[in-house]
């Protein structure tokens, strides 16, 4: 499976998130990302960051801090992380 692939097998695990992606089209809705940044709960915007930091590989967009995310988000999110830093991918 190539990376695009599995960033969307990953993304489907949070649906809010997942909804601000489109796999058809291959991109992101930046304008509809920055307007559910500010009513999604912490835990939400922290998976948010973490999907787009992926997204366009790096991290200066929307700033995505793992020691903030881990302190904040429950423990399946951040099994999710740790399942992509051991064997991290780019779509």
């Amino acid at each position: 499976m190539n990376g695009r692939d599995r960033f969307f097998v990953l993304l489907e695990q949070m649906p809010r998130c997942a909804e601000l992606w489109d796999q058809e089209t291959n991109s992101l809705n930046i304008a509809a990302f920055e307007q559910a940044l500010g009513v999604m709960s912490h835990g939400e915007v922290q998976m948010a960051k973490f999907f787009a930091a992926i997204w366009f590989n790096h991290n200066e967009q929307y700033g995505f801090d793992l020691v903030d995310a881990v302190s904040r988000i429950d423990i399946e999110d951040r099994k999710l992380i740790a399942e992509w830093i051991t064997n991290p991918f780019w779509p």
